[in-house]
């Protein structure tokens, strides 16, 4: 029975322990609440401008190409991971993000490397090719509304657009966040 009664006596102790402990942390969420809701709203606003980053870039992208305007271009696209993402789906030892190839991708593929050999892909996928891979596929040619793209985020560092319309071959594009922000990393169709 000493061992009930010494329970027993314990009881309120304890009680009032866990009484101390929750008016604690009912008094340093008190003073907390504002800082912490500060900190949620500001992290919930930086996520969704970081959300948004990506289609600003493409919006960008959109504005050079309608402008013609050839700086913003070279800075929005990096030909080298272009290039690079190319031969490593060429290479079938290497894995790349590229998923498939279309077949008029393939033949315009083939027909570079006949007329410039190894280098086909230095010679091929230029500024110029990559603009009008974008403009062509941009606007339909039949006055019906603009083509839809669709994108979204593969990883924190990747995003991945498809351009077309859904029964047509979409162009693919994958942007790379570097130091530079968004850039076009991978084109293909």
């Amino acid at each position: 029975m000493r061992a009930r009664e010494k329970a027993v006596l314990l009881m309120p102790a304890l009680a009032r322990s866990r009484h101390r402990i929750w008016v604690l942390i009912r008094h340093w969420w008190r003073l907390a609440r504002r800082s912490v809701r500060r900190l949620s709203i500001l992290g919930l606003a930086l996520v969704i401008l970081y959300g948004l980053w990506p289609y600003a870039t493409l919006w960008r992208l959109n504005r050079a190409l309608a402008q013609g305007d050839e700086t913003t271009l070279e800075q929005l696209v990096d030909l080298d991971a272009i290039r690079e993402e190319l031969a490593r789906r060429l290479n079938k030892e290497r894995v790349s993000a590229i998923d498939g190839l279309s077949d008029n991708f393939i033949e315009w593929l083939e027909l570079g490397i006949r007329h410039h050999g190894i280098h086909a892909l230095e010679h091929s996928v230029t500024l110029d090719w990559v603009r009008e891979q974008l403009t062509s596929r941009r606007l339909p040619k039949d006055g019906s509304p603009p083509i839809p793209a669709v994108g979204f985020f593969e990883n924190p560092r990747y995003f991945r657009v498809r351009i077309g319309q859904r029964n047509a071959q979409p162009v693919i594009l994958r942007l790379h966040l570097d130091r530079q922000g968004w850039r076009v990393s991978t084109l293909y169709y």
